[in-house]
């Protein structure tokens, strides 16, 4: 017959690596996505390339946007205890989204949760669809966002 004991210490291993391999899973770390050389469609001066990427960011839920200097926005997104803030630098035919600073999304230097990377291609896909790049809109995944980015300009009626 087994003791007790000799079945907790066989036992007990396994437990912790199963435990320890679930918490792992479940920390989902990426290595960061950085959007770069974005391509706007079409043309447009700074001011409406600026005014794309802002419309592009209140359609994904979340966002606030700040002008740091011409060609450049700060935008940061917040949802729970989470929080993001990447850089979009643009020119009239470019853009790029570069990481700056997260909370509570498990940064180390190299990689990070995932819910970073899928806000940022979320918005990266926002910018070239209201561009007219014809790349569709994720929805922002129940985070408040809509699926079409708002234009300007008057809304003509097709009755």
């Amino acid at each position: 017959m087994i003791d007790r004991r000799s079945m907790l210490r066989s036992v007990v291993p396994v437990v912790v690596a199963v435990g320890g391999g679930v918490g792992l899973g479940a920390c989902r770390a990426e290595p960061i996505y950085e959007s770069t050389d974005g391509q706007f469609q079409g043309r447009g001066s700074l001011s409406e390339r600026e005014a794309l990427i802002r419309r592009a960011a209140a359609s994904q839920g979340g966002w606030s946007v700040q002008a740091m200097r011409p060609g450049l926005l700060r935008a940061t997104n917040t949802w729970r205890s989470h929080q993001m803030t990447v850089d979009i630098a643009f020119d009239i035919r470019t853009f790029t989204i570069r990481y700056v600073n997260s909370v509570n999304l498990d940064y180390n230097g190299a990689q990070i949760h995932q819910a970073y990377n899928e806000r940022v291609r979320a918005l990266e896909r926002a910018i070239l669809q209201g561009s007219g790049a014809g790349l569709p809109i994720s929805g922002g995944g129940g985070r408040g966002g809509s699926d079409a980015v708002p234009v300007s300009g008057p809304v003509v009626s097709q009755e």
